[in-house]
């Protein structure tokens, strides 16, 4: 007994002697006093740890390899350093100048912004909250290059240089989304309130996410674990004057050394919205239920980490038949809606071996899509079963990224309402395989290089839909893919250069399609050929202190590209005509700039400039072509003003030029001006802290309808004046 006893004290010994430790201070630059509750955040060990009133921070560790850190404080710029085991650094913080471009850890690629070669932005999740927008994609529309294109203010869908649907792909942390591709009608099914931050790929980056990236990627990054031994709550509620709508959010996490988790839950509520003239737009109300929970474990083997997501969102449907039909302002959507029951489960696992990284993800959906008028008249059930594995080997000179990922996806349409399904019975088996490499040749130059093969089969059962059968799948498509991308940075000058190809392969709908979708008859085409991508990017970046200037050209050249087309046909049933899915060579350009200046440490100016354009090789312009835009702000932020913490004042004015460059079946969209106003801050009651908000979005009540909104046809206008009241109330609580 005596020799067990002493071996287990020998190995107990040899485990905490051998403990290594990351340790600093965090201090201002200019007076060099240390920073209190600054976080010190390890993406790769999912772990954070806060500064004490010294600026000091030590957290233990088994890892005995440099680990990259994100250090941020809210009246600081973010910093990213790597840290060396055992070895006290001292990190200075500069000042922060309102919120220019700050370079920070990004994404899934856990590296600095300004050593990735391709165009990548975000939005976080505090300027989301306080925009008072009603929709993600809304939000999203902020971002250069980006727009969308709506059904209601909730039905809305994202559009990346003018590329939308299963020209994105969506990501929910890291997890490929399968549930909104299909048409303009079914949105991305997520809850915002759970992101620590959006970010957005613009143009083909189908190497790590799989193919279907041809327009981008919108990946929705979860928030951080809390710092460890802490409890942390928000609970964030919003009050919409427009739509009379409530938004209310709780959000709770905790951690301990190894453990940690949370609760999250949001739910929303709107009555149909009122547009300039302050008439009611039908059934545009509508209602979503959110909640989730995760779990993970950590150790010096790795992260693990389960995670579940619920939505629940029911949207009315507005058309010349609910028109018709709804005479009330009611809050419940009950007749003339979608439901959209989605489930998500994931289990993401990294390992730690030696210097390199192992993850293995799995995920479960399951989304229920039901349409209903008095009663339901559609049912689809998809479920998707996906995995992503890769292999990161970390070197002085950069990165080597190797992986496969794949799904099975399998729609099962409710045989009661199959007269009505817009989709088959269908399986679909995706599988890729990819490398991707990062050279790191100095302190200038950076050079990333990839290549992919994807396989997607693809088949389908057809049945009568509409009085008619849906065509029978049994198809094949697989390709490569490829990435080839520079940064060069000579002071404060940054040049990027990016070559990228995608493709894309046909969804079930455009080639099983023979019936009634959303109020028109279409048709689908078996002998549709895969969608093939080619876009160089060029971006120059200039940074000063008070000063950042942006400009980003692009050029997509796409083959096969694949578009709906009204023909002269008389539809078998419903009236009209038939629309045909058909392909042709078409090309997308541009150019997006932007410049922020800030003359003083607490005034800032921005402006930007979106410039898209869309053309069919052999004549004619694409449709769902965002409307040109210029957007100029004006924002005022201080430290303290008498009993205001960081008051804010933001003037925002958007000027939509006139779209004349018409797709088939298009009509001109004339020019509109929209003023938001927002105002803010942080006040302390005793010794806890509310954030408040006040926004009010088209100020002046402008009349106008947007290019990209499906109730142009039916001659709705889009929202009109909106206020909204918000409130942020954040708990901390140490363990």
């Amino acid at each position: 007994m005596k020799i067990f006893i002493s071996i287990y004290f020998t190995l107990i010994s040899s485990l905490l002697f051998s403990q290594s430790k990351f340790e600093g201070k965090v201090i201002e630059e200019k007076t060099k006093n240390p920073i209190e509750n600054a976080v010190v955040f390890f993406p790769n060990l999912n772990r954070s740890v806060v500064t004490n009133s010294e600026g000091i921070f030590e957290m233990p560790t088994s890892k005995k390899s440099k680990q990259i850190a994100e250090i941020t404080n809210m009246l600081f710029e973010t910093k990213v350093l790597t840290f060396e085991p055992d070895i006290f650094v001292t990190i200075e913080l500069t000042e922060k100048v309102l919120e220019l471009e700050e370079i920070v850890v990004t994404g899934n690629f856990n590296t600095n912004k300004e050593k990735i070669p391709f165009a990548i932005e975000s939005i976080n999740k505090a300027d989301m909250m306080a925009s008072g927008k009603v929709s993600l994609a809304e939000n999203l529309a902020s971002i250069t290059g980006l727009s969308f294109a709506s059904t209601g203010p909730a039905t809305t869908k994202p559009i990346i240089r003018g590329l939308s649907n299963t020209n994105i792909v969506f990501l929910n942390n890291g997890i490929k989304a399968e549930n909104f591709q299909f048409s303009s009608n079914h949105p991305f099914i997520t809850d915002e309130f759970s992101a620590k931050k959006i970010e957005v790929i613009k143009g083909p980056f189908s190497l790590v996410y799989g193919s279907d990236a041809v327009g981008g990627v919108i990946n929705i990054i979860a928030e951080n674990p809390a710092p460890e031994n802490t409890l942390i709550s928000n609970i964030n509620s919003q009050y919409h004057t427009n739509s009379e709508g409530f938004v209310n959010n709780l959000n709770l996490r905790a951690s301990g050394e190894k453990w940690y988790g949370g609760l999250r839950g949001t739910y929303k509520t709107h009555k149909d919205y009122q547009d300039g003239l302050n008439q009611q737009v039908v059934n545009t109300r509508f209602r979503e239920t959110n909640y989730g929970a995760n779990f993970g474990f950590r150790n010096s083997f790795g992260n693990f980490n389960l995670n579940y997501d619920y939505a629940l969102p029911e949207y009315g449907i507005t058309n010349s038949k609910s028109i018709a039909l709804i005479h009330n302002d009611d809050r419940k959507p009950e007749l003339w809606i979608q439901k959209l029951e989605n489930h998500l489960l994931t289990l993401k696992n990294k390992l730690f071996i030696k210097n390199d990284i192992l993850d293995i993800d799995f995920a479960f959906q399951k989304n229920v899509r039901q349409g209903i008028s008095d009663q339901i008249y559609a049912e689809m059930d998809l479920q998707t079963f996906s995995y992503n594995t890769k292999y990161t080997i970390n070197t002085d000179k950069g990165k080597f990224i190797a992986g496969f990922n794949g799904a099975h996806i399998h729609n099962d349409a409710n045989d009661f309402y199959k007269n009505a399904n817009p989709m088959p019975d269908a399986q679909i088996f995706d599988i890729g395989f990819f490398g991707v490499n990062e050279f790191i040749f100095n302190d200038k130059l950076n050079l990333n290089a990839g290549v992919r093969y994807d396989h997607r089969a693809m088949n389908s059962t057809p049945f009568q839909s509409n009085g008619l059968n849906k065509y029978t799948v049994n198809n094949d498509f697989g390709s490569f893919s490829g990435s080839l991308g520079s940064t060069y940075k000579q002071n404060n000058h940054l040049f990027k250069l990016n070559f990228s190809s995608g493709f894309r392969s046909p969804n079930i709908s455009e080639l099983s399609q023979n019936g009634i979708h959303q109020n028109r008859f279409e048709r689908g085409d078996l002998a549709l050929k895969a969608q093939r991508n080619y876009q160089v990017d060029f971006n120059y970046h200039f940074h000063l202190k008070n000063l950042v200037f942006d400009v980003s050209p692009y050029y997509n050249a796409v083959n096969n590209y694949i578009y709906i087309v009204q023909t002269t046909q008389n539809a078998p049933m419903g009236g009209g005509k038939i629309w045909q899915y058909v392909q042709n060579d078409a090309f997308l350009y541009g150019t997006e700039m932007s410049l922020d200046y800030h003359p003083l440490s607490w005034l800032g100016i921005h402006t930007n400039y979106t410039w898209t354009k869309g053309e069919l090789k052999k004549g004619g312009y694409l449709t769902q072509i965002p409307q040109n835009r210029w957007i100029a702000e004006l924002k005022l932020e201080k430290d303290k003003l008498g009993f205001l913490n960081q008051p804010k004042f933001v003037v925002n004015y958007a000027n939509y030029q006139s779209q004349s460059d018409l797709g088939q079946s298009e009509t001109f969209s004339p020019s509109y001006q929209l003023f938001n106003v927002n105002i803010g801050s942080e006040i302390a009651i005793k010794n806890q802290k509310i954030n408040w908000f006040v926004a009010a979005n088209n100020l002046f009540n402008e009349v106008y309808i947007d290019h990209l909104s499906s109730f142009k046809a039916l001659n709705l206008n889009n929202m009109g004046r909106n206020i909204v009241f918000g409130v942020n109330i954040p708990l901390q609580v140490k363990l």
